[in-house]
């Protein structure tokens, strides 16, 4: 989303917008690490989020999974070097999306989705020292059903967190998914406000915040009045020059959350 063709040029259009953060896939964060550094002091854009790039941690296959997880640690170490908050992890996305083979269903004694949930559960207990050490979270992220099959809601992820009950372990809040999925944006917020690490902006049709009909204000005052004081990142289409919309979009949100 960033403009600009190379890592360089995306950070310093970054820079040029005024914008604090960026969120990093796979390849830049583990393969780029001195770059990125380098990048960090010339610009003082922040790789807020970072992610791995292979395997899937809910895979069927237990080295698909081990990759993940390898990769997981790797990513967290840098995040936290970089002095990010996170490495988003999206736990059925790939299974789903990609028709990656999924755990077989045990029933009556367990279903695939039971033994999905138990088993992230208890992925997430062993990283959490991890993530702790490295001073940045895994960032669980709830996606629409669409997507995933669990987890859906904020409240989905934020129940793995209090289970953990770590700091290492948190969730976040999506704008665009929270539209299919929860009844009122402001009741997902406020229950689970205090493991939410991380916020995604996107309007109903996930192009930029203000262009389509999603209420924002309410949801946005919610988080702010609540404490909230972490990164608001830009995860949608951008229509038109985007160093007019973005900045146009950035006012949009202010004003909606009363800043």
């Amino acid at each position: 989303m960033a403009p600009g063709k190379t890592l360089r040029e995306r950070f310093e259009s970054l820079e040029r917008l005024k914008i604090q953060g960026i969120e990093l896939t796979g390849l830049s964060t583990l393969d780029h690490q001195d770059e990125v550094k380098e990048l960090i002091q010339q610009t003082g854009v922040i790789p807020c989020i970072c992610s791995g790039r292979g395997g899937a941690i809910l895979d069927a296959r237990r080295a698909e999974r081990d990759l993940f997880l390898a990769e997981l640690k790797q990513a967290l170490q840098a995040c936290g070097a970089f002095g990010g908050v996170g490495v988003i992890v999206v736990p059925l996305l790939p299974v789903k999306m990609q028709n990656r083979p999924r755990i077989s269903d045990l029933s009556p004694w367990k279903t695939s989705l039971q033994l999905e949930k138990e088993l992230f559960e208890a992925q997430m207990r062993d990283i959490a020292p991890v993530a702790e050490a490295a001073g940045a979270a895994v960032v669980i992220e709830p996606l629409n059903r669409y997507e995933q099959w669990w987890p859906n809601k904020v409240s989905d992820g934020a129940a793995v967190c209090k289970a953990v009950g770590s700091k290492g372990i948190m969730t976040m809040a999506d704008f665009f998914h929270m539209n299919i999925e929860e009844p009122q944006f402001v009741d997902a917020v406020k229950e689970n406000l205090p493991y939410i690490a991380h916020v995604h902006l996107a309007d109903s049709h996930r192009r930029l915040p203000g262009s389509g009909h999603t209420d924002f204000r309410a949801a946005l005052r919610a988080l702010a009045d609540g404490g909230y004081d972490g990164y608001y990142g830009f995860e949608c289409a951008v229509d038109g020059d985007p160093f007019e919309a973005l900045p146009a979009a950035m006012r949009y949100v202010q004003q909606q959350a009363g800043s």
